[in-house]
C-alpha cells in the first residue's frame, strides 16, 4: 500500500470534518478572488461613470456592486475564521489518532522494540514524526486541493469574459501550481532527507547525554559530546537554509509569474477592447482577478516540501510499526483456569536474531503457594522466565501451561492480572508516590497504600517526608536512594496482590538489617497460595524460600530444599 494511502485510510474516521474544511478553504480563496475581480470593476465602471456626465452618474448602480464587494469581504472574513477552526481541529484529532494508533502497533512489540532502538530515536519518532503526518492534511493535501478546485473556477470565470485572459491565467496558474512545487521538492529532497536522519541522531544523543549526564562528566566525555551535538545541529541549521531558500525562492517566482500574467491579461484584453468585444471597466477586474488568483498557487512550494518531509516521517513510523511482534497476538485469547501452577516442558526459547539457545530442552513445574529460588551465573536464563511469562519473547520449541491453558493462548494483558514482577531494571515515574502507586494500582486506597509501604519498609521514610505520599520523586526515582526505589517497586507488587509474584534480586542495594526485614514483612503479608519466585544471587535470599531451582546449560535443575 503506498504511503500517502496509509495516511489517508488513517485519515478516514475525519473525512467529514476535512471535507468541510476544504469546503470552507475553496470559499475564503474563491470569496478573495470575487472581491478584487468585482472591486476592479466596480472602481473602474464608477470611473467611467464619473466621466460621462451627469446621464451617465445618474444611470450607474453603485447599489448593487457595493453590496457584492460587502458580501464577498464577509464571507471572506467568516469563512477564512471557521476554515482555521475546522481544519485545524481536525489536524489535532489526525495527531491524536495518529500516536494511539502507532502505540497500538507499538505495544506488542515491546520490550523487543525497545532493544533494536535507541530510545531517542523512538521518542522522536513518536512525537515528531506523528506530528508531522498529522500535517499531512492541513500544510499539504488541504492547499492542493483548494488551489486545483479555485484554479479551474478562476480560469473558468476569467474565460468567461476573455478566453484569450483565460488562456493566459491557465498558463501562469500551470507553471506557478504545478511546475515550481515540483522543482521545489526536487532539490530540496536531499536536504529534506538530510535534516531528518540528522534530527534523528541528535534526539538520540541528546536524550543519552539527559539520561547518563553523569557517567559522561566522569568518563570525560562531556565535550567530545557537545561537539557532536554542535555539528549535528549545524548541519541541521544549512540543511534548513537550503530548504528556505527554495522556498523564498519559489515564492519569488511566483511573484514574478504572477505580475508576469497580469501584464499579460492586461495586453489580451486591451486588444478585446479594442475590437469591441470587452468594455474598459473589464481591463483592471481580470487584472486584479488574475493577481487574486496567484495567491491559491504561492503556498504550493512549501507544501511539496513538507509532503517530502510527510513521506519520509511516515516511511519511518511505518517501518517501526510494521514490525512483526515477536509473540503473535492469540486469535481467541483464553484465560487461566486457575492461575496457581506453571507447567513447563522441554522449553526450547532464543531471541530474535540469536544463534544461542537461552532454554534448550527445559523442564519445570511449580505448583501454587511454593516459594522458589532461580539461581545460576549471569545470563543462564533466570530472567527469560520473565520474559517468557508475560509473552515479550515466544519460545520455539516444547510446551508451557499457566493454570492448565497453553501460554500461547493467553494474553499478555492477561498474565500481567495474574502474575506481579519487582524487575531488577524497574523503572520508576516522574511524580509522587502517590502516582507511582496509582499506577501500579488505580483502585488503590490510602489505607492500602501505606500497607504496601509497611510491607516494603517504606513507610518511616514517607511519614517522614513533609508531603507524604505526595513526595516528588524525580525522573526514574532520582530523588531516591538506591534501596529505597527498590522497596517502592515492591509496594508496587505488593499492592496489586498477584497470585504470582515474581522478585528478581529484591533486596539489591539494602544492608542485612533491611533486607531481614524486607523479606519478613513480605512474605508475612502476601496469602498462603501466593506463588513466589526469587531470582537472586544471595544465599541470604535464597534461605526465605522452599525450593532452590539452577538455572545452567539452558536447563532448570533442581538444587534441592533451600537451608
Amino acid at each position: 500500500m503506498n504511503t500517502f494511502h496509509r495516511i489517508i485510510v488513517l485519515m478516514r474516521p475525519m473525512r467529514r470534518e476535512m471535507a468541510l474544511g476544504l469546503v470552507l478553504s475553496v470559499m475564503a480563496s474563491l470569496a478573495s478572488f470575487g472581491l478584487l475581480f468585482l472591486s476592479g470593476w466596480l472602481l473602474a465602471a464608477a470611473a467611467a461613470a464619473g466621466l460621462g456626465g451627469i446621464a451617465a452618474r445618474n444611470a450607474f448602480n453603485l447599489f448593487l456592486p457595493a453590496v457584492g464587494v460587502r458580501f464577498f469581504a464577509t464571507v471572506r472574513i467568516l469563512a477564512r475564521y471557521l476554515e482555521r477552526l475546522v481544519t485545524h481541529d481536525a489536524t489535532l484529532r489526525l495527531i491524536g489518532r495518529m500516536r494511539t494508533w502507532s502505540v497500538s502497533r507499538l505495544a506488542p512489540q515491546a520490550p523487543a522494540v525497545l532493544a533494536r532502538h535507541r530510545s531517542g530515536d523512538m521518542l522522536f519518532r513518536f512525537v515528531a514524526d506523528t506530528d508531522r503526518l498529522g500535517q499531512f492534511y492541513l500544510e499539504g493535501l488541504l492547499p492542493f486541493a483548494s488551489a486545483t478546485i479555485c484554479c479551474v473556477v478562476f480560469v473558468a470565470v476569467t474565460g468567461m469574459f476573455s478566453l484569450a485572459a483565460a488562456m493566459v491565467l491557465a498558463v501562469g496558474l500551470v507553471v506557478c501550481g504545478g511546475m515550481l512545487p515540483i522543482v521545489a521538492g526536487a532539490v530540496s529532497r536531499r536536504a529534506t532527507r538530510r535534516i531528518s536522519h540528522q534530527q534523528d541522531a541528535m534526539h538520540a544523543d541528546l536524550t543519552e547525554v539527559l539520561q547518563g549526564m553523569g557517567e559522561f562528566m566522569f568518563l570525560g566525555a562531556a565535550e567530545s559530546v557537545q561537539g557532536r551535538i554542535a555539528d549535528r545541529q549545524a548541519d541541521i541549521r544549512h540543511a534548513r537554509r537550503h530548504v528556505a531558500l527554495i522556498e523564498g525562492g519559489a515564492r519569488c517566482a511566483t511573484t514574478i509569474i504572477a505580475m508576469l500574467g497580469a501584464v499579460g491579461i492586461l495586453a489580451v484584453a486591451s486588444g478585446a477592447c479594442r475590437n469591441g468585444s470587452l468594455s474598459d471597466a473589464c481591463l483592471p477586474m481580470l487584472a486584479l482577478g488574475g493577481l487574486a488568483a496567484f495567491d491559491v498557487v504561492s503556498p504550493l512550494p512549501a507544501a511539496r516540501q513538507l509532503l517530502g518531509q510527510v513521506w519520509h516521517a511516515a516511511t519511518r513510523v511505518f517501518a517501526m510499526c510494521d514490525a512483526p511482534p515477536c509473540v503473535a497476538t492469540p486469535a481467541a485469547p483464553r484465560c487461566p483456569d486457575d492461575p496457581s501452577g506453571l507447567s513447563l516442558s522441554g522449553i526450547g526459547l532464543r531471541y530474535p536474531g540469536a544463534e544461542r539457545w537461552v532454554l534448550r530442552h527445559a523442564d519445570l513445574s511449580v505448583g501454587q503457594g511454593e516459594r522458589v529460588t532461580l539461581v545460576g551465573p549471569s545470563g543462564a536464563g533466570k530472567s527469560t522466565l520473565v520474559n517468557l511469562l508475560f509473552r515479550f519473547y515466544d519460545y520455539q520449541e516444547g510446551t508451557a501451561r499457566f493454570g492448565g491453558v497453553d501460554l500461547k493462548d493467553v494474553d499478555a494483558d492477561i498474565m500481567a492480572r495474574h502474575v506481579g514482577v519487582v524487575a531488577q531494571d524497574f523503572h520508576l515515574f516522574q511524580g509522587s508516590i502517590r502516582r507511582n502507586l496509582t499506577i501500579a494500582c488505580p483502585s488503590a486506597t490510602e489505607a492500602t497504600m501505606w500497607q504496601a509501604l509497611r510491607v516494603a519498609r517504606l513507610d518511616a521514610f514517607v511519614q517522614a517526608e513533609p508531603a507524604g505520599l505526595d513526595t516528588l520523586i524525580g525522573e526514574g526515582g532520582v530523588r531516591l536512594s538506591g534501596g529505597q526505589a527498590r522497596r517502592l517497586a515492591v509496594a508496587q507488587a505488593v499492592l496489586r496482590t498477584p497470585s504470582w509474584i515474581i522478585l528478581d534480586e529484591p533486596t539489591e542495594g539494602l544492608d542485612a538489617d533491611t533486607e531481614h526485614d524486607l523479606m519478613t514483612a513480605l512474605l508475612s503479608a502476601l496469602p498462603p497460595r501466593t506463588t513466589i519466585i526469587c531470582i537472586t544471587h544471595n544465599p541470604a535470599v535464597a534461605a526465605w524460600m522452599d525450593r532452590v531451582v539452577r538455572v545452567e546449560g539452558g536447563r532448570f535443575h533442581e538444587a534441592g530444599r533451600a537451608p
